[in-house]
């Protein structure tokens, strides 16, 4: 079931409905947004010869053997790549010639590259070429978050799809599937910030709603720490493995404040409002639009060059 992103879906079932869907296609989006939970619905779809429109299947949970087995990551005709440290070789890609080249009874091959953007050139090549000479039915399914550094080559054999963050009622209906308490729900629908893979997590285990507040205080209180402090919070991040969540959790705290600082009262932790307008009077707009961009210099520093993580940590909480 896809919670979501309806008029992408409403896409996909005319394209299924003609029989035309493209042999690949990139889906750009947020990281946990459903993205990969989009390419597996129509996976199983198409391999199910399932009658109904997708928009109809997309609502609701199918429990066939062909969709058990697709969930279970069991299903045969679906090869799913995904980087390791930090990048797609090209020898992930020979893996995809290969079944490719293995016949099937089923009537699909699908091809998901996950994090589509840390292809390897070598891998970005072997990739191209394969694009331009598909082999039956076989659908490529591109996931990236930064679809924009990928190479024109690329893009310009793909249908692109962008996926966009879901409203707080979305993801508070998204959380109608589990028992939580209605503070529970509040809490997870702001810190998910619109991301039903995330607010899945936290339903889940509870303990990261925790987590997420605790960071988030963190975050709150640096301006407040001397430089010694400041180091060791940047060390204390990297050792407990955290920096992925803190970078994204600073990146919509400190636009929070922005968004204070102009008046605007649509924050992404609403429930933290009266500290978000009076954290913002200690700052100029000058000073947390250049945080900002610190910020996401930093995410893009550490997923592209070989940078040392703690050292570029420190870097930036000395800049707040």
């Amino acid at each position: 079931m896809i919670f979501g992103h309806q008029k992408n879906i409403r896409i996909f079932s005319q394209y299924l409905k003609e029989k035309r869907f493209p042999h690949a296609v990139l889906f750009s989006g947020p990281e946990r947004i459903g993205k990969r939970k989009m390419a597996l619905e129509i996976a199983k779809y198409l391999e199910g010869n399932h009658q109904e429109s997708f928009v109809e299947f997309s609502q609701k949970e199918c429990s066939c053997r062909i969709c058990s087995s697709v969930e279970r990551d069991q299903f045969p005709d679906i090869l799913e790549i995904k980087e390791e440290q930090g990048q797609i070789s090209i020898q992930k890609i020979r893996e995809i010639r290969k079944k490719l080249s293995l016949s099937s009874p089923y009537p699909f091959k699908i091809i998901i590259i996950n994090k589509a953007h840390t292809l390897s050139e070598e891998a970005t090549g072997a990739l191209l070429k394969t694009l331009e000479e598909p082999r039956g039915n076989t659908i490529f399914f591109l996931l990236t978050s930064m679809f924009n550094i990928l190479p024109q080559t690329i893009l310009s054999r793909v249908e692109i799809f962008r996926f966009s963050l879901l409203s707080k009622e979305e993801i508070k209906d998204f959380l109608k599937n589990f028992s939580l308490s209605e503070p529970e729900k509040e809490k997870i629908a702001e810190f998910s910030l619109g991301k039903p893979g995330l607010a899945k997590e936290m339903a889940i285990d509870r303990n990261k709603i925790l987590y997420y507040n605790s960071l988030l205080e963190t975050i709150r209180n640096i301006k407040r720490l001397s430089i010694f402090e400041r180091l060791q919070t940047a060390e204390e991040v990297k050792r407990r493995n955290e920096t992925d969540d803190f970078l994204s959790l600073s990146n919509f705290w400190f636009r929070d404040l922005l968004f204070a600082k102009n008046g605007i009262s649509q924050f992404s932790f609403s429930f933290k409002k009266e500290e978000i307008k009076k954290e913002s009077e200690n700052f100029s707009k000058k000073k947390l639009k250049g945080i900002i961009k610190e910020i996401q210099k930093t995410k893009i520093y550490l997923l592209f060059s070989n940078v040392n993580q703690l050292l570029a940590l420190e870097n930036l909480l000395l800049k707040w």
